[in-house]
């Protein structure tokens, strides 16, 4: 770095999700986050700002915020807050009540830009392809003209507006009318700035951004980024930054020359300079960062140290297994010397653990040290740095040190690999370390190959389709396992739960998601041996070009759980609510929870409704009684009650009495699954619950009167479990996926009008696909054959989908994954659709 590159000032941490939006303005600093609120910040000193207000309104999550600045419209003389959601409303909010002024609607999908003109009159951007044009809480204009969504909006200084879109063009507008388009983009415009005395400049989904002069030539590009690019800023020396999915900032002068690159731990949403000429970053891991060149407003060299050891750790947990060094002025200590206060607040020291080096941060309020991350994967022989490029485990060093999944609800298990090892080698030695079934060997050396970067090699044997490692047992078509119609392997034992304790009773993970299971779906006709369920038998020359796309038969999870385990739960959770006097009414009675009592009763037909194909295991009303009270109990006691109502729908007769009184989903007493689902869903977001809820909608598709229930309501389910997309939890965000892949067939069959609904579905897809890392097959492979399912013969949903970037996720998935891959099949078929 030089003297002049921008280095740490302070973090603002405050959002409980990603930080999306930013604004400066004469308030402090206003951020918009997933977490569906707008903070505004004051900065304390130097190294603080501070949360003065939260707002709080939008019902859903919050994207571009703005500021009307006091005096520039008559209706707002103290200034306003406005900000845009993807519930398609814009809010304007009173600066000094912070009660909310307006709640303008009429977009129909996700507002993506705001803009404040001259005159005062706001402008917003939506996916629904137009701008809108307000003032006094009506709109005075819709400006059409583009051919996809609206993504970004920039008001300029003698009136005119800018916009920028899906369609991979720029218009100009000028009395509300289009006076000209720029092009040269070649995928969506995602960020419009202004650059003072010179023009333009603009962020794209092309991975470069452009610099326009306001006649619309462009007179440089800036090349860099490695991902797409969602926000650009100028500041007012003309210095450019930009905001990237690569995660990073990138500061450039007009002349397209880059500067400073600065790495974050996440995807980087939006950046704003300040006054001072410092830098703001909006980033996915929930924080947003303020960034100078000033010496004296920097953060102390131990935080900053403490920032870098996080990216390093952050490196570490890769794929790749590769490390880095230590951070100058860190040396590798024993974990004793934690025992000790540190000497200032953000001090840094790196300690051994479990032979790897991690980071500790001084936290001087609460008197303790803070883990931070690991910063390498192990110690270099006879030395107190860290060794570069290798990973240890059980005292011996690696190449690559994977942390492996192999079921839901118990640490991952550690598969060590060196380059040039044979993976058969490899996999046999994991299997006997980790005493697992010989029938993952295939599973393990197809894990391996794609994430070694072509360092191990391959003897030529033939390969199978099970795998243990992205959420297990997902159909693949034609492939068998365990013999025609036998569900897949199992692993058994000890399973130590998160959520519920060693060797306890977890949500359905002593078994994987089962392969689909046969029901009735929105499109029927192809029969026959050997019929692939996700793109049937018809049309030889379209199957040769789609190979998964569209989705054709819905997926749902009946694997039972361990009903002793389970029941054990129900009672230990019982005898909670009974020892409140709040909950004490909720708690069963000694002679249900009895052996042979009316909840081993339920359970037992429960697991029989798995399996029942066509006839009803005959539920009685005790059960219906006994479910219904279950699923209303308290958050922290509901998963179990989830676990059981999933499997209990999958019953035909149960389905449609359970439909009817289902109910909305809101927390309120008048539904039994409606307001189950609302708990499941609720904040604080338990992984538990999400899970278990998430598979409880994904099996209301196997019976029509509950999946009519779910096409009811399914913006109300997807509002309440999105912030599931970007759940830490591998067993969430397949379950996620799995209801996105059923939402897109069940919605790209129904002969009404489902645009917003699609458009909904395909914001959740968008998330959900950058929050799962590269080696979730699964759920990877199902997001991508609902994005093409619901695109597919429909022109909306399609430039819905380009100007949301699927095409480049497709892209990089495809390479990711492997030619022979579903994923990367799928994500052709995406490609074919978009490109």
């Amino acid at each position: 770095m030089t003297d002049q590159d921008y280095q740490l000032r302070c973090e603002l941490r405050g959002h409980e999700e990603d930080v999306r939006g930013l604004c400066v303005c004469d308030l402090g600093l206003i951020t918009g986050s997933r977490d569906k609120t707008v903070k505004i910040w004051h900065e304390e000193g130097p190294n603080s700002f501070s949360v003065v207000t939260t707002l709080v309104g939008h019902t859903d999550f919050v994207g571009p915020v703005a500021y009307i600045a006091p005096g520039l419209a008559k209706e707002f003389p103290s200034g306003a807050v406005v900000s845009g959601s993807r519930d398609t409303n814009v809010i304007v909010w009173d600066s000094n009540t912070t009660n909310p002024l307006h709640v303008l609607q009429g977009h129909s999908y996700q507002v993506t830009g705001l803009a404040v003109l001259s005159n005062g009159d706001l402008v917003s951007a939506s996916l629904d392809k137009t701008l809108r044009v307000w003032r006094n809480g009506k709109c005075l204009h819709v400006l059409e003209g583009h051919e996809g969504p609206v993504l970004c909006v920039l008001a300029l200084p003698n009136g005119d507006i800018l916009s920028g879109s899906g369609d991979k063009t720029i218009k100009l507008w000028s009395d509300y009318k289009c006076v000209h388009t720029f092009g040269g983009h070649t995928d969506t415009v995602r960020g419009l700035a202004l650059i003072p005395g010179l023009g333009v400049v603009s962020a794209s989904h092309d991975q470069t951004l452009r610099v326009w002069t306001f006649g619309g030539e462009c007179i440089s590009e800036l090349v860099g980024h490695s991902a797409l690019v969602y926000s650009a800023r100028a500041s007012s020396h003309g210095l450019i930054a930009s905001a990237s999915e690569d995660n990073t900032a990138r500061i450039w002068r007009a002349d397209g020359s880059c500067i400073q690159t600065i790495p974050h731990p996440a995807c980087v949403w939006d950046v704003e300079f300040l006054a001072n000429g410092d830098l703001v970053t909006a980033c996915g891991d929930y924080a947003a960062r303020v960034w100078t060149t000033a010496e004296d407003r920097q953060a102390p060299a131990e935080a900053r140290q403490a920032y870098e050891a996080s990216l390093e750790a952050k490196k570490a947990g890769g794929v790749e297994g590769s490390g880095g060094a230590l951070p100058a002025g860190l040396t590798l200590e024993d974990a004793s010397v934690l025992t000790q206060p540190g000497t200032r607040d953000g001090q840094t020291k790196v300690v051994r653990e479990g032979g790897a080096g991690v980071a500790y941060s001084w936290d001087a309020a609460r008197g303790q040290w803070e883990k931070v991350g690991e910063v390498m994967g192990g110690p270099g022989e006879g030395s107190d740095t860290m060794a570069v490029g290798s990973k240890w485990h059980n005292g011996q060093q690696y190449d690559f040190v994977f942390d492996v999944d192999i079921e839901d609800g118990t640490p991952p298990k550690k598969l060590a690999v060196n380059r040039g090892d044979n993976p058969y080698d490899a996999a046999d030695r994991f299997i006997d370390n980790e005493n697992l079934p010989a029938t993952y060997r295939e599973q393990i050396v197809n894990f391996i190959l794609q994430n070694t970067g072509g360092t191990v090699a391959l003897p030529a044997i033939p390969m199978q389709n099970v795998d243990p490692f992205t959420g297990t047992g997902a159909y693949v078509p034609g492939a068998g396992v365990g013999g025609v119609g036998q569900p897949p392997h199992t692993v058994t034992g000890g399973s130590a739960d998160p959520f519920t304790g060693a060797g306890a009773y977890a949500p359905s993970a002593s078994q994987p998601p089962s392969r689909p299971a046969a029901s009735p779906t929105p499109m029927q006709g192809a029969t026959g041996g050997g019929v692939d369920p996700f793109t049937g038998a018809s049309s030889r020359s379209r199957a040769a070009r789609l190979r998964h796309v569209p989705g054709r038969q819905f997926m749902i999870f009946d694997n039972p759980p361990k009903l002793d385990g389970i029941a054990s739960k129900m009672r230990e959770f019982s005898a909670t609510l009974a020892s409140a006097q709040d909950t004490a009414s909720m708690a069963l009675s000694h002679e249900e929870m009895a052996p042979g009592g009316a909840l081993e009763q339920l359970l037992a037909r429960a697991a029989n409704a798995a399996g029942a194909q066509g006839s009803s295991v005959g539920f009685s009303d005790i059960d219906y009684d006994l479910l219904s009270r279950m699923l209303r109990w308290p958050a922290g006691q509901l998963f179990p009650a989830l676990d059981i109502a999933r499997l209990a729908i999958l019953d035909q007769q149960a389905a449609a009495r359970l439909a009817a009184t289902a109910g909305p989903v809101e927390l309120s007493p008048l539904g039994d699954i409606g307001a189950a689902l609302a708990c499941a869903s609720d904040e604080p977001h338990s992984a538990s619950n999400q899970q278990t809820g998430l598979r409880l909608v994904c099996n209301c598709f196997r019976h029509e009167p509950l999946r009519r229930w779910v096409q009811t309501h399914s913006a109300a389910l997807l509002d309440g479990f999105a912030p599931a997309c970007a759940s830490p939890a591998k067993a969430v965000r397949l379950a996620m996926g799995t209801l996105l892949f059923n939402l897109a067939m069940l919605f790209s069959a129904s002969a009404g009008d489902e645009a917003a609904d699609k458009a909904q579905v395909l914001s959740a897809l968008v998330e959900l696909l950058a929050a799962t890392p590269p080696g979730e097959a699964d759920t990877l492979f199902r997001s991508l054959v609902a994005v093409g399912t619901l695109v597919q013969n429909d022109k909306a949903a399609l430039d819905i989908a380009q100007g949301l970037g699927f095409l480049q996720h497709a892209q990089e998935l495809r390479q990711k994954a492997g030619a022979a891959s579903k994923v990367a099949e799928a994500a052709q078929d995406v490609e074919n659709l978009l490109s």
